[in-house]
């Protein structure tokens, strides 16, 4: 009994110092909204907006605090010149939303985004340089308050990363690290980083290096793009983060399949 009063109390300490509530993620590469179709090319953009109602779906039924999207149109030819983050924050109510286009031109632009049910600031978009003959990718940061936290700010990061080489990967890795190397928040990157984990493959290990991040069992048999049964898609914390809970969607909203974690703000 006596166990169980202590126990009861020092639950309510925690509640009554206002401890951080856990914050949840989700990160999914959106395919200019073709769903699982084989291009963007191929549909209206009555399909389009039909894919983007799915996935508003799924924002309402997992609810969760910051989204990180890749692939994500703000006026393109090819679905419907309007700008699909703005389309998704609204619909699923998320007060908050940033795009940072990464290509421009020859009527495309898109690149990655946030939307947030956080207050965002200091948000930017970076464009790697562009590869030999493919697409340029990027990342977008913003800067958000943990929530239930009085002083506490957290950097999140949206990235896309080349397909197509592996070093082509780890020059962009090493700008993306020289952005937030010298900012002190903890730090949350999401995104497609077209890397899985281990061999030959240097990209993570070389964030988690340098940056001081971490993920959910990097050496699990995960598959967030079931096309080439790979894990693509991740969710890196910095160390004082713990990653409480991750799971991958079986929802068909893209190639991609949606990643939700569940994070907790450890002591400062």
């Amino acid at each position: 009994m006596r166990s169980f009063i202590l126990l009861l109390l020092f639950a309510s300490t925690n509640v009554l110092a206002g401890e951080p509530a856990l914050l949840k993620v989700m990160t999914l590469n959106v395919a200019h909204a073709r769903s699982d179709g084989p291009s963007q090319l191929f549909q209206s953009e009555d399909q389009a907006t039909l894919n983007l109602w799915k996935i508003v779906d799924v924002l309402k039924r997992e609810e969760p605090h910051v989204v990180a999207f890749q692939e994500i149109d703000k006026n393109s030819f090819w679905n419907g010149r309007f700008n699909h983050t703005e389309f998704l924050a609204e619909r699923a109510n998320y007060p908050h939303h940033f795009s940072g286009a990464h290509i421009e031109g020859d009527n495309l632009e898109y690149g990655t985004a946030l939307i947030s049910r956080l207050s965002m600031k200091e948000t930017a978009s970076i464009k790697f340089d562009r590869p030999f003959a493919r697409p340029r990718k990027g990342f977008v940061v913003s800067t958000a308050r943990w929530p239930e936290s009085n002083n506490i700010d957290v950097d999140i990061v949206s990235v896309h990363f080349d397909f197509l080489r592996h070093n082509q990967r780890l020059k962009e890795a090493k700008k993306l690290i020289a952005v937030l190397e010298d900012r002190s928040n903890p730090r949350i990157i999401m995104g497609d980083l077209n890397s899985d984990y281990g061999g030959d493959n240097q990209l993570i290990p070389l964030l988690e290096y340098a940056l001081g991040v971490s993920t959910w069992e990097p050496h699990a048999e995960i598959v967030t793009f079931p096309k080439l049964q790979k894990r693509l898609d991740w969710v890196l914390v910095s160390n004082d983060i713990e990653i409480v809970s991750h799971a991958i969607l079986s929802d068909t909203l893209s190639d991609h399949l949606a990643v939700v974690a569940e994070l907790r703000l450890l002591a400062i």
